[in-house]
């Protein structure tokens, strides 16, 4: 098998097509255009600008008001539009990165490695334990045992292996039976376990998965636990908003009719449809329906400050249950450490360091073959060693042979039988014969091959007495220092899948290290100040995991305990509960030691952030709730996760768990700035009328105070950076209230000052300046705005320097530019269409100064709160 060539590959692409899955169909700007207009607050307030034109065409009222409330409705759809565009965008380059797929190719005789899309027909892919399947396609080499149940359900694996003389039919049409008949495999399946190659059939949208996915309806997402509170607190909010639009809306009636303007019936439709219309406008304002999109914006925002932290977010929602995480689970190797293994010695069974040097003489010969044949680490087409595991390829590197010198040992043997690493049999093994020998080389954990042997072969090739005790002193002496250990033997005949025979041949002991990440320690404290709880879940011996959490801090008192997954797995679920907060170190874990760890946790419920590469860690990734994958994983692995850490970098998981804490604060700061502009709108809707006889907000004006704070605050808000205080902060959890008593306090502190500062405009001192009705209701437009808009410096700062942290926030910069030079532009060029006229410049200073109050009272209200605390 040599692969295709270069020619063949650009006609079978031309022939057959790319192997490109179809992408969910995108919506047009004029798809989102609509979709506002399908908001029946929305589609109200469309029939009320209606009516509105039409009785101004009979002489009541002016086209002005008509034109107002069209034009915001025109500028809510544009910004909807806009900010639903850049949402889908970056939603689908997300989902573009998530998911590619890369795998070894057999091309011009030589394997290279080629990302997912750029596989064609004809072509000889290599497959392994952990891998997506790229392409439909049949077995023609080896064995792997396939996961269907994205095609059909069933998540029993199937075998698959090759067919001799197996003629494939390109006519024919796939069934049901042909997922589980001997040879097929097919796109976006995944392979469980065992080694084959495959020659493919079908790419792209004619694979069996493209034709699954161009049928697939929207399926509705779970929500979040951030989605649930947001939807409580607005079903809360619209009860409020929904009573007191009621009474606005009769008591701005009734006082019309006491002033006795309704003198026709015409008069008296328009006195009823400007009160609805005021109520209505009071209720969209009032009521945060808007918060789902919003929360799609910060998402959105976040998603891509992932991205800049080494961070893929496969599912974006998932971004504020990171900063909610009580238990992190992590691995160990390439993630606490830095996943370099670096060999280091390689002893025969009386303990002498022979290396690794390749000849062709005992036992290193063994060792070479062994890591060559048994291992699934092999070269590229540029000699760039790929495939495996971090050990396999540290122990593959350390031959340090040629591409040459590994084809010639390949040929000299037949490979019989190849059954890879398990992680629950914590072995791997291959049958091969050369000459007339079968033999069975054997790689897995130190002790297991210790406790099936009794002699071992030694660099000139005698087989010999094994010195158990010397080499159990290496090991012990080894783990201590944090060092993994790895042994090869073999037997000279084959067996079965399960069981180790007894009398294996000792081949050596490799010692590799992988070293601590620097800056791990500093994160891991900074976690454990925070309240989140780090637990090391390892297939490596427990000295050496217990050695490598001393290091990184994950382990710092004599109180907390490091058990292997025997000891652990042997306790009753009432005892483990019990002990799980104490625990650190979970040593020699099988899946099932992961999965139990997440069910108890959830049992005493906690958060739960789960970080794995291996197919073994994918229940408990799906399990948890937010499991993070390694960049380098298995793609059953990264399938089964909701965050990617590219890097496979331990401070990117605390970044991400950062990001999440920011994300919480800044929607409950938008929260903070948000509610009581709402509160305010329904507030002064009520109480001008009621004490002054004035309305001095109208539809028109609340309709724009609710877009410029909804919309461009969430940008403005959500654009806040990572705060590295967060992460000192205790942990909220799950089940925290997104609304606290805090939040309430200020809220209706911020309120009443609104109101208290309103109430001051009745006064001479402000209403002198004033000579006419609009003037005066302009100011108070201004006014609302202007004081919300600093409120928001106040509400986003930690201390008493509003400015903080503005250069690392520019769209709050923006924003806040773009609010004050707008209400300048509406104030000054409104006119009719937005009841609005000109001020002066001492009108101005008035209406800035006393917005200006609101910055020392908030610093009287923020060192009272702190002294009462």
């Amino acid at each position: 098998m040599r692969g295709l060539t270069n020619r063949q590959v650009v006609l079978n692409r031309e022939k057959y097509g790319a192997n490109i899955m179809p992408e969910p169909a995108k919506k047009s700007a004029w798809d989102f255009f609509v979709d506002v207009f399908r908001d029946k607050i929305n589609v109200i307030l469309l029939v009320m600008t209606a009516l509105f034109a039409v009785m101004a065409g009979f002489g009541y009222g002016e086209f002005a008001e008509a034109i107002g409330i069209g034009s915001v409705l025109i500028i809510v759809a544009t910004v909807n539009v806009i900010t639903k565009m850049r949402s889908q965008k970056a939603t689908l380059e997300l989902r573009r990165q998530a998911s590619k797929l890369s795998c070894n190719v057999l091309r011009n005789g030589k394997v290279i490695n080629l990302d997912s899309s750029e596989i064609v027909v004809d072509d000889i892919v290599l497959i392994q334990a952990g891998e997506t399947i790229p392409a439909d396609g049949y077995i023609i080499a080896g064995q792997v045992s396939v996961n269907n149940s994205i095609l059909n359900g069933e998540s029993e694996e199937v075998h698959k292996s090759a067919i001799p003389r197996f003629v494939y039919n390109r006519k024919a049409a796939i069934t049901a039976e042909d997922y589980t008949d001997k040879n097929q495999v097919f796109s976006g399946t995944t392979v469980h376990g065992g080694m084959g190659t495959m020659r493919v059939t079908r790419v792209g949208m004619d694979t069996e998965n493209a034709k699954i996915l161009k049928t697939l309806g929207s399926v509705k997402e779970v929500k979040t636990t951030l989605q649930i509170q947001l939807d409580k607190l607005a079903e809360s909010i619209s009860k409020i908003g929904g009573i007191c639009a009621v009474a606005i809306a009769v008591l701005i009636t009734v006082l019309h009719f006491i002033s006795g303007e309704a003198h026709s019936l015409g008069d008296t439709i328009y006195i009823i449809v400007s009160a609805l219309t005021l109520a209505l406008t009071v209720f969209v304002a009032a009521v945060p329906e808007g918060l789902p999109f919003i929360i799609e914006i910060i998402t959105s925002q976040n998603a891509r400050k992932m991205t800049q932290a080494n961070l893929l977010a496969k599912n974006p929602h998932k971004i504020p249950e990171a900063g909610n995480i009580q238990l992190l689970c992590t691995d160990k190797t390439g993630t606490i450490t830095y996943g370099r293994m670096m060999p280091i010695a390689n002893y025969t069974g009386d303990g002498t360091d022979i290396g690794f040097a390749y000849n062709q003489n005992g036992a290193i010969e063994e060792f070479t073959r062994a890591i060559i044949i048994n291992g699934r680490a092999m070269l590229d087409a540029d000699g760039k060693i790929v495939g495996g595991n971090s050990t396999e390829r540290a122990l593959f590197s350390a031959l340090n042979l040629s591409a040459q010198k590994i084809a010639m040992i390949k040929r000299e043997i037949k490979v019989i039988k190849k059954v890879p690493f398990d992680s629950a049999k914590k072995f791997s093994f291959t049958t091969v014969r050369f000459g007339k020998t079968i033999r069975t080389y054997i790689m897995a954990a130190p002790e297991i091959i210790l406790d099936h042997t009794s002699h071992y072969i030694n660099k000139d090739g005698k087989i010999l007495p094994l010195h158990k005790s010397k080499l159990q002193s290496l090991m012990n002496k080894n783990n201590k220092n944090a060092m993994r250990s790895i042994a090869v033997a073999y037997y000279d005949r084959d067996f079965s899948n399960d069981v180790i025979p007894k009398k294996l041949v000792f081949v050596s002991l490799s010692i590799l290290r992988d070293e601590v990440r620097s800056g791990v320690l500093n994160v891991v404290e900074s976690l454990h100040k925070s309240g989140v709880q780090v637990m090391m879940i390892t297939g490596d011996n427990l000295n050496t995991a217990h050695m490598i959490a001393k290091q990184s801090g994950i382990i710092t008192s004599t109180s907390d305990i490091a058990i292997s997954a025997n000891d652990f797995d042997s306790l009753s679920n009432e005892r483990a509960r019990k002990m799980l907060s104490k625990i650190r170190v979970l040593a020699r874990a099988t899946p099932y030691t992961k999965l139990r760890v997440i069910e108890l946790a959830r049992e005493n419920g906690l958060c739960i952030g789960m970080c794995g590469d291996g197919t073994n860690d994918a229940p408990a990734l799906k399990a948890a709730d937010i499991g993070f994958a390694m960049g380098d994983s298995t793609d059953v692995c990264k399938s089964a996760s909701d965050i990617i850490i590219l890097d496979n970098n331990f401070i990117s998981i605390a970044n991400s768990i950062l990001i999440g804490r920011t994300f919480m604060h800044n929607i409950v700061s938008f929260l903070r700035f948000q509610l009581p502009i709402n509160f305010m709108l329904v507030g002064l809707s009520i109480l001008f009328p009621l004490f002054l006889g004035l309305e001095v907000l109208l539809p028109v004006h609340i309709l724009i105070i609710n877009i410029v704070m909804d919309s461009l605050n969430s940008l403005a808000f959500g654009g806040e950076s990572p705060r590295e205080e967060y992460m000192v902060e205790p942990v909220a959890g799950k089940k925290a209230p997104l609304i606290t008593s805090a939040t309430i306090k200020f809220v209706l502190y911020i309120t009443t000052l609104g109101l208290f500062t309103f109430a001051l405009t009745t006064t001479s001192l402000f209403q002198n300046l004033f000579s006419t009705y609009d003037s005066y209701t302009s100011a108070l437009f201004a006014l609302l705005v202007i004081m919300a808009m600093l409120n928001g410096f106040c509400v986003r700062a930690p201390k008493y320097n509003i400015f903080t942290g503005l250069k690392k926030n520019p769209m709050f910069v923006l924003v806040s530019a773009i609010v004050f030079i707008g209400t300048y532009i509406c104030v000054t060029f409104g006119g009719s269409a937005l009841h609005l006229t000109p001020l002066n410049l001492q009108q101005w200073a008035m209406v800035v100064l006393f917005a200006l109050m609101i910055i020392p009272v908030n610093f009287v209200y923020r060192a009272l709160f702190s002294c009462l605390k």
